[in-house]
């Protein structure tokens, strides 16, 4: 294969990658809403790593992983454009992380673990922090003091730590877990095509994708979060008429907390939200004369690789668990770099 030709085709598989990354951000949270994924989120953010792993492994290009998150920046906010600023936040510390870790391809393997581990703790002290912003301390302190209550132990002074830690921790966990995954797919990616002829995927436009259009649902996690911590609340704040026992906490510290989450959430969604919404749109929407030809490509493309996505999913159904996860990167990925 000649030096043009090979550019060519690295373009291509280029294209086709961030294709694959635009659907993970944009469209995969619904489909997998839809049809009742659990850890749909921490799912989705692994996956996106994943794309970032196989960008750094395939394509040369050095600055090939940003220019790949400002693209799919572009096609989230044209695609999904209620994602809240949090999510962006998410999407360039992974791909700012992953152009700088991945400078170097010497130490590809080492640097796709820590990339993912990296990732994955931010994912998880991202909502916590915005939690805390929302809520403030004295919501851990009521929580810590309704579990003593429940539980009668008080030989554990700070419950809500010890959940916060274990929820970073699992994060971590998983991020290890992806980055070793990570580097077995980008390494095997190449050959794959050729040891299972039977994963490819044929006549790729007759799959019909309307079914999982339909299913396509704003994502709502940050709200549910809210509402169980307002849940939470009402509780404590009923607690003593249920059970005609004292108030765990005072019912003004209660209504202090409520009226500030409301407060909070109001301003950020009215006034804040919007802002940063604007600012960010002047700044794609700069970008877009810049990375048109890669938009051009990628638009092109992203029926059939939504269609690959929802077909690989499919077919993954002959296997359960860990094993169906398993065959569906593996279909995925082989009909996605082929």
């Amino acid at each position: 294969m000649n030096t043009a030709s090979k550019d060519f085709h690295q373009k291509q598989l280029y294209y086709r990658l961030i294709a694959l990354w635009v659907i993970i951000e944009a469209f995969a949270g619904g489909i997998m809403h839809g049809i009742k994924i659990p850890f749909s989120g921490l799912i989705l953010s692994s996956m996106a790593m994943l794309c970032i792993i196989l960008i750094a492994y395939h394509i040369t290009d050095k600055n090939a992983i940003i220019k790949a998150t400002i693209t799919v920046a572009i096609f989230k906010f044209m695609l999904s454009p209620h994602s809240p600023g949090t999510a962006y936040i998410a999407l360039f510390f992974q791909g700012g992380l992953g152009q700088i870790l991945f400078i170097n391809k010497k130490y590809f393997s080492i640097a796709a673990v820590i990339f993912c581990f990296l990732g994955a703790v931010e994912s998880g002290i991202q909502r916590l922090l915005v939690l805390l912003i929302v809520y403030g301390n004295e919501f851990w302190q009521a929580l810590n003091q309704f579990i003593h209550k429940v539980t009668g132990d008080h030989n554990v002074s700070n419950y809500s730590m010890l959940l916060a830690i274990a929820y970073v921790l699992t994060h971590a966990i998983v991020g290890v877990l992806t980055g070793i995954y990570g580097v077995i797919i980008a390494k095997g990616s190449t050959r794959w095509k050729n040891e299972y002829p039977e994963l490819i995927i044929h006549n790729i436009d007759l799959i019909n994708t309307d079914l999982f259009l339909a299913k396509k649902i704003r994502r709502k996690k940050y709200n549910r979060v809210f509402l169980l911590c307002w849940s939470i609340l009402m509780i404590l704040y009923f607690y003593p008429i249920f059970f005609l026992k004292a108030s765990i906490i005072p019912n003004n510290e209660l209504i202090k907390i409520l009226i500030r989450s409301i407060t909070i959430i109001f301003v950020w969604v009215m006034i804040f939200s919007p802002l940063a919404i604007k600012f960010l749109k002047k700044i794609l929407e700069k970008n877009k004369i810049k990375h048109r030809e890669t938009i051009s490509a990628v638009t092109k493309i992203l029926p059939d690789t939504k269609a690959i996505f929802m077909e690989s999913w499919k077919i993954s159904a002959q296997q359960s668990g860990i094993k169906r996860w398993k065959l569906f990167l593996k279909i995925l990925i082989i009909n996605t770099i082929r």
